[in-house]
């Protein structure tokens, strides 16, 4: 009596349909992740920036020299992208801040963001000086702890809606709030 053995297992067409949907599944689950980190992403950037402005004022008066703060859009395929460099008053012109880890490098803001600059109640234009000519910041904090006032908005760039606002007077008290709305309490 021959009996014909039958094997069982999967085919490969069988394994191919399993791996095709866990990499759907996978894929999925990613975009579920990370779609939802970019508020998280910008409201760090935004905060960090405003402590970091903070620390420049304490580290001006500390110090005993003018910090300054030059704002500038860039486009990097395609995309705007803002970024920001702290520069110290040395003599008369504008240089890299001397010795301060924290100041010293230009950052970036993510992507997908527009930046505005509000002063004297006029939008202070961003565009790097095409002349390539002295570089000036936009807002100076003083070694005396005063600041040029003035307001920071950030907007998402496909919709213009209101991000997060700070804003800061001539004493440099600075007020960062989301999406500009002010705090009721105090």
């Amino acid at each position: 009596m021959s009996a014909a053995k039958k094997h069982s297992g999967f085919s490969l067409l069988e394994l191919l349909l399993v791996l095709v949907v866990i990499g759907l599944i996978v894929t999925v689950a990613g975009l579920s992740v990370t779609s939802g980190s970019r508020p998280y992403a910008i409201a760090g950037a935004v905060t960090g920036f405003a402590d970091l402005a903070e620390y420049a004022l304490d580290e001006a008066q500390l110090n005993a020299y003018d910090l300054g703060l030059l704002l500038e859009r860039r486009s990097d395929g395609g995309e705007d992208m803002y970024q920001y460099t702290w520069l110290a008053r040395q003599g008369l012109e504008w240089g890299r801040v001397p010795r301060d880890e924290l100041l010293s490098p230009s950052r970036e803001f993510p992507f997908g963001l527009e930046l505005q600059l509000e002063m004297d109640e006029e939008l202070v234009s961003l565009e790097p000086d095409p002349d390539g000519g002295g570089i000036l910041p936009q807002v100076i904090f003083f070694s005396s702890g005063e600041a040029t006032p003035g307001i920071l908005r950030w907007r998402d760039a496909s919709t213009g809606e209101l991000l997060w606002e700070l804003e800061w007077d001539l004493l440099a008290d600075m007020q960062l709030r989301p999406r500009g709305e002010v705090d009721d309490e105090g």
